[in-house]
């Protein structure tokens, strides 16, 4: 083997260290802000980090080996939804969006989450791996906000107008004046 070739091994080696220890940084990177959660396909908890356990006020030795649906309302977790939820990612498709989930003692919880099945060579799922954010506070905001819409709706008459004066919509109460 030449000095040249010995080099070029050894940089490939090297590069190829160096992207392994960059995917780390990024997972760990993810795992300090996010929380995470992976899963058999049949829906039993392998690990969770500290960061989800926290959000759903769990223990590591809560989750693991229980099914996602402990995580879930009873009546969803029946649901065909939820069953095709679980098909679609033992297809190897993915699934995003909020999702009310429910923490222990019942508590609700709302994430912005991606459900993500994790592919061997052959390209078949064989784990799924989500990425959660807790937006609780944001959706309780928000549901205050609504309330305080929707009291101004009930007291108050309100007439909603397009920018060239066309109106959109009259509540009740304002076509009762």
């Amino acid at each position: 083997m030449t000095t040249k070739q010995k080099s070029g091994i050894f940089g490939f080696f090297s590069n190829s260290n160096h992207a392994v220890e960059e995917l780390q940084a990024k997972i760990d990177a993810i795992g300090k802000s996010q929380g995470v959660i992976e899963f058999n396909l049949d829906g039993t908890v392998i690990t969770a980090n500290e960061n989800f356990l926290n959000v759903l006020g769990y223990s590591l030795n809560e989750v693991v080996g229980a099914h996602h649906r402990q995580f879930v309302e009873p009546a969803y977790a029946k649901s065909n939804e939820y069953r095709q939820f679980w098909e679609k990612l033992n297809r190897g498709e993915f699934d995003a969006g909020e999702y009310k989930r429910i923490g222990k003692g019942g508590k609700e919880v709302y994430i912005q989450a991606s459900y993500n099945p994790i592919l061997d060579p052959e390209g078949k799922p064989y784990k799924v791996v989500k990425f959660a954010t807790d937006i609780t506070e944001q959706k309780l905001r928000n549901a205050d906000s609504q309330g305080k819409i929707d009291a101004i709706g009930k007291s108050q008459g309100v007439i909603e107008f397009n920018l060239d004066g066309t109106v959109i919509t009259a509540n009740e109460n304002f076509l009762n004046v």
